[in-house]
């Protein structure tokens, strides 16, 4: 009797054990890592700041290896981002239509201009961020006027979310707790040592920070989109590189950074994230850095509504997306390459 008794005890506690560490939400995957869904990293997590604080306290308390609570860790701190913006994790869900999410889209962007204006010496990709978006944003409110191109807008959508939940919360975590916080977020596994590395001085970051947005957080959902058959992601994308005008003053369009010989259009696809980031790397941020701090503050405390007015172009876009391959055509030459 005294041995089956231990044995239950010992059953039960492991049991018990196992309902706390559930309650301390550790161990949890990133169901949605790459916010293609409502909500957060993972649907158990809650998006209640407090709730979120004791649970890591608790779990640093204990000694755990920050991977142990990597999901919660990085909720925390989208949670925190988000509350700045502004915006309801719960309510953010990119399959939503674009005109739904528009609210949220302009609210993310407006806390990217607040975080700069308010560090423009030091949080400058944030800049850099809200000057490039109002075309990113006509994108998704564009495409998602049309019912056979939803799938598109609400790519765009996720990839805002994407970014926000990677770059923006990065930015949460240092404003609050500088370097030591990132460095937790590396220990995690949440970023890499590169980036970690960035924040020693972020105000000579915005490549860096670039590159971990385009070649890390965003480049397999571009990927994704580019290779859908119907319609056709490589027309779509490529109209998208088409229609794309560059928000950066001094930065050139796709089709004047690579022209075709024969045609005013781009000789790649934005969507290829090789082209991409040759286009990013040499010729939009190069002239990102070369504004003066005056220009950017001119450029960010524009509503940004008004701007993204000024990149609307969903009768246009149509027109390219089914006009280009014709031209391209004519000149010999395929759009299915680069």
């Amino acid at each position: 009797m005294r041995v089956l008794m231990v044995v239950v005890a010992l059953v039960l506690g492991s049991m018990s054990a196992t309902k706390a560490e559930s309650a301390d939400f550790l161990d949890l995957p990133l169901l949605n890592g790459n916010g293609e869904q409502s909500g957060g990293v993972h649907p158990d997590l809650p998006a209640d700041r407090v709730v979120l604080e004791r649970a890591l306290d608790s779990a640093r308390a204990r000694g755990l290896h920050p991977t142990r609570y990597r999901a919660l860790l990085w909720q925390y701190w989208v949670v925190r981002a988000a509350d700045d913006a502004g915006v309801n994790l719960a309510d953010w869900d990119p399959r939503r239509s674009a005109e739904h999410n528009r609210p949220i889209i302009f609210a993310v962007y407006d806390f990217y201009a607040r975080l700069y204006l308010a560090h423009p010496d030091e949080l400058r990709w944030m800049g850099f961020a809200n000057i490039g978006a109002p075309a990113f944003a006509a994108g998704m409110l564009d495409l998602g006027t049309l019912p056979e191109f939803r799938y598109f807008s609400s790519m765009l959508m996720s990839m805002q979310k994407h970014i926000f939940m990677d770059l923006g919360a990065m930015h949460a975590a240092y404003l609050s707790g500088g370097t030591a916080a990132v460095e937790e977020m590396r220990d995690a596994g949440i970023i890499d040592a590169a980036t970690t590395a960035a924040w020693a001085d972020p105000a000579r970051a915005v490549l860096a920070f670039s590159n971990r947005e385009q070649n890390v957080v965003i480049p397999d959902q571009f990927d994704r989109m580019r290779g859908r058959l119907l319609p056709p992601g490589e027309i779509v994308t490529y109209a998208m590189t088409v229609a794309g005008p560059m928000p950066v003053p001094g930065a050139k369009t796709p089709a004047r950074y690579r022209p075709l010989l024969c045609a005013p259009l781009p000789a790649f696809n934005y969507a290829d994230r090789h082209a991409r980031w040759d286009f990013l790397s040499n010729d939009t941020v190069p002239a990102y850095e070369r504004l003066t701090p005056e220009t950017v503050r001119g450029i960010v405390t524009r509503p940004f509504g008004e701007r993204v007015a000024e990149y609307r172009a969903a009768a246009r876009l149509l027109d390219l997306i089914f006009k280009a391959p014709a031209t391209a055509a004519a000149c010999g030459l395929s759009l299915l390459t680069g």
